[in-house]
């Protein structure tokens, strides 16, 4: 970026892998906003040099291209207006949960005015791989982050994106619109939680040229993680095994759970986990003029995992 405000950054939803893009009712190509605040954390390519090295030679003497693979990272604030768009982009049952087969793919234009023109890069077949849907600190704004691997790219001296569905006032999740329950009883005095999705979806590559020909679910894995003020001994027993317990038991119970967003009354997601087990407990702060926290690391499992009301 050159200067403020001379950044560009929208999605769209892809119909098929490396397709055409999801059209309105006048057949116009549709984009969004991914939210306030954005930040890109990444955006690379890499073509898998492979060195040949030669008789003779001391030192390399060609690199060849392999595979071509770009990644693409953004965080940005929850937002009522367009999060459901978001998640249609991570989740491939409908934007509400995880089936085999393909990922669902979009395309992402990232572009900027720099002193001399305009550069864009328009990134096809986005899969996602690592999201972090929902992300709570106490005194912040609610955010979500995704981890995209992209198939291929484009470059113009034009922005192409139009008719952005944007953000408007008022829509984005202050810290006080998330509330975590766990078994039915809500987490007071929450400090921080976080959902936290991992190995999403892969490539498929062949022998037709460097890029992806297709993508593939992989094996999602979902893990919660909460820190709230120490209020009594629930969650700890929890960690031990059962509910009551007060040694270590030979199994440890799941319990469900579901983490919600609702800004100024209006539903955001809710995120329903049927079985959470305690991974990792433990006391910080527990000799100290602090309040004394008790973070936990939760497994999400069940068929689904996890799911989007």
């Amino acid at each position: 970026m050159t200067s403020s405000g001379s950044g560009s950054l929208a999605f769209g939803k892809e119909q098929s892998f490396k397709g055409s893009l999801v059209t309105d009712t006048n057949s116009d190509p549709q984009y969004w906003q991914f939210g306030r605040n954005e930040t890109i954390t990444e955006l690379s390519l890499d073509n898998q040099l492979q060195r040949l090295s030669e008789a003779g030679a001391v030192e390399s003497v060609e690199s060849v291209k392999q595979n071509f693979e770009g990644a693409f990272g953004v965080e940005a604030a929850i937002s009522a207006d367009t999060f459901g768009d978001v998640e249609d982009l991570v989740f491939n049952d409908g934007g509400t949960q995880f089936t085999h087969g393909r990922p669902n793919s979009g395309r992402i234009y990232a572009g900027v005015d720099y002193l001399d023109g305009t550069s864009e890069r328009e990134l096809i077949g986005c899969i996602p791989v690592d999201c972090t849907p929902i992300n709570y600190e106490q005194g912040g704004m609610a955010t979500f982050s995704i981890s995209f691997l992209y198939a291929t790219e484009k470059h113009s001296t034009s922005i192409t994106p139009s008719n952005v569905t944007a953000v408007s006032t008022g829509t984005s999740a202050p810290s006080h619109a998330v509330r975590v329950d766990i078994d039915g009883t809500t987490v007071t005095k929450l400090q921080s939680a976080q959902i936290s999705i991992s190995n999403i979806s892969r490539f498929q590559y062949g022998s037709q040229g460097p890029e992806p020909i297709d993508a593939v679910i992989e094996q999602p894995e979902t893990e919660v993680t909460t820190e709230a003020i120490y209020s009594g001994p629930s969650r700890l027993e929890y960690a031990l095994g059962d509910a009551d317990a007060t040694e270590p038991q030979d199994d440890v119970i799941a319990v469900p759970g579901t983490i919600d967003v609702t800004v100024d009354g209006t539903p955001v997601s809710t995120y329903n986990f049927p079985q959470l087990t305690v991974r990792t407990e433990a006391w910080n702060n527990t000799i100290s003029s602090d309040d004394i926290t008790e973070p936990l690391t939760w497994n999400a499992d069940g068929k689904p995992a996890v799911s989007i009301t």
